[in-house]
């Protein structure tokens, strides 16, 4: 049975980009959607962000439902397109969580959204890596990477970590580096420096030459297994020395210490079309590919 509102808000969710203190750090109103008939529970928030127009994953790469089994999923959803009809909604986006965070329910949920009259809007390619206590980040890297990460501490560069920064010189290297791809501004300088205001979720992460800051990136702790590497950039004129592989072995290290399973680098498309270069730097560093998907539905 479907429940809603103030009810299914005492049903934590597992997912960062789910959870109330998240959402209304972003000042959103949450609307929640829960199935109590199982246990665990099936569960979906979203945002209403202008007149009958609903999203999950409100500020966020993604939300979408989460369960554990996917056994009552299409009745759920079901449920869940009658309660919104009644609110007059017009739009549902769900972008649901890439493929290697719930494998075994995944395509489950898939097939039940598209059942169920969702369009499935597009499919990003995503990649993570695998993190295995037994063994180094270089161990699965290839060979030039693993030499110019050797090159990179050679040199003298170091990653520090922070949980606040305010000089102008974290945000310069990040819209530097979009700049110089071609790549738009995802974040603004206020959302950038605003986000250590959530404790214990995102670490800023730079690498220094010399005590110049030469590239970045955010740490953000999505749940108990997973890590994910957020706008991470680099300075165009320190690229070639790839010292965001420098960044990436310094998350690997983090999520062994502190037992994370999985390292999610993000999406290598846009719009469903790929950036060959980045999907190649990606897989070069031990990354796999899996899906992302987004869903919509017009009532």
């Amino acid at each position: 049975m479907l429940i809603s509102s103030t009810i299914a808000k005492s049903i934590p969710a597992q997912f960062l980009f789910n959870q109330y203190f998240y959402l209304h750090a972003h000042q959103a109103t949450v609307h929640s959607f829960a199935d109590k008939t199982i246990a665990p529970d099936i569960l979906l928030n979203c945002v209403e962000i202008s007149e009958g127009n609903y999203v999950s994953g409100y500020c966020a790469p993604f939300a979408g439902i989460e369960c554990t089994i996917s056994t009552h999923v299409s009745d759920f959803i079901k449920e869940l397109k009658t309660d919104l009809a009644a609110r007059r909604a017009t739009s549902l986006v769900i972008k649901q969580a890439p493929q290697c965070y719930q494998t075994n329910v995944w395509e489950a949920i898939h097939q039940a959204l598209l059942a169920n009259g969702f369009k499935e809007e597009v499919n990003e390619t995503n990649q993570y890596i695998v993190v295995n206590t037994e063994r180094l980040f270089v161990a699965d890297i290839d060979a030039q990477k693993r030499r110019r990460l050797n090159n990179a501490k050679k040199l003298g560069m170091r990653v520090e970590l922070f949980d606040r920064v305010e000089t102008d010189d974290w945000y310069n290297v990040y819209c530097n580096a979009r700049m110089d791809k071609g790549f738009p501004i995802t974040i603004s300088k206020e959302d950038y420096y605003s986000l250590s205001a959530i404790p214990d979720v995102y670490t800023y992460a730079g690498v220094f030459l010399n005590d110049r800051l030469i590239a970045n990136t955010v740490f953000v702790r999505v749940n108990k297994e997973v890590l994910y590497y957020f706008i991470a950039a680099s300075d165009p004129a320190y690229a070639e020395l790839s010292p965001t592989v420098l960044l990436i072995e310094t998350l690997y290290e983090k999520a062994v210490q502190e037992n994370y399973t999985l390292i999610d680098l993000g999406i290598s498309s846009v719009d469903g079309v790929l950036n060959e270069g980045l999907h190649q730097f990606k897989k070069h560093v031990g990354a796999k590919d899996c899906s992302k998907r987004t869903y919509t539905l017009l009532f």
